[in-house]
């Protein structure tokens, strides 16, 4: 329902931003990697989810789209609630909790405060298949800064010529993991290639 609210932070405490926004002061619950980057009295655009259950309604935020990515399919993992997501957020960061999944690192997960073993196995469990899914969602979302939406347009592209996504996307990370800075014809040239 809402994607984002833009406005001046009023208040900052741990695990939560009070952000001003024509007059109404919103109660947002954020992550540490959030909370520690804004600055009372500057204004920002913290991009929002909103969750509605019976006895609450809360609105958490964020300053990038890798992170209410993963806090959004973290949700959706039984056991896994608001509240565990925040934790996780807070304690590492997009990239780093996906190379633990792709590796099956319960310990790393464990360290995290209220995940146990059995969490960190349903985790990464329910993760693993979706893996490649969770990675693309943050690629694509700009976790590669400028260059994420150049490389999602020439996976695209390679999917037009009939290239599957999958080995599109393999082929234009392999092209972009050599430290080359391409612009989009020649990123889909070298992808073409191998």
């Amino acid at each position: 329902m809402y994607n984002h609210l833009r406005g001046l932070v009023v208040k900052v405490i741990p695990g939560k931003i009070i952000l001003e926004v024509g007059g109404i002061g919103w109660d947002i619950c954020a992550p540490i990697s959030t909370t520690s980057k804004v600055t009372i009295g500057q204004e920002y655009l913290i991009l929002t989810h909103l969750a509605v259950r019976e006895d609450d309604i809360s609105i958490f935020g964020f300053l990038t789209d890798d992170e209410r990515s993963l806090f959004r399919v973290l949700i959706g993992i039984s056991g896994v609630g608001a509240a565990t997501a925040i934790q996780i957020l807070s304690s590492a960061s997009p990239k780093d909790f996906i190379l633990a999944i792709e590796k099956q690192d319960t310990m790393f997960l464990k360290k995290i405060k209220g995940i146990g073993d059995k969490t960190a196995k349903r985790i990464i469990l329910e993760l693993k298949g979706a893996k490649t899914t969770l990675s693309d969602d943050l690629y694509n979302s700009g976790s590669v800064g400028v260059l994420g939406a150049i490389a999602t347009d020439a996976v695209k592209a390679l999917e037009a010529m009939g290239i599957p996504e999958k080995e599109g996307i393999i082929r234009v990370e392999k092209v972009l993991g050599s430290g080359n800075d391409l612009k989009l014809e020649e990123l889909i040239r070298k992808a073409l290639q191998g």
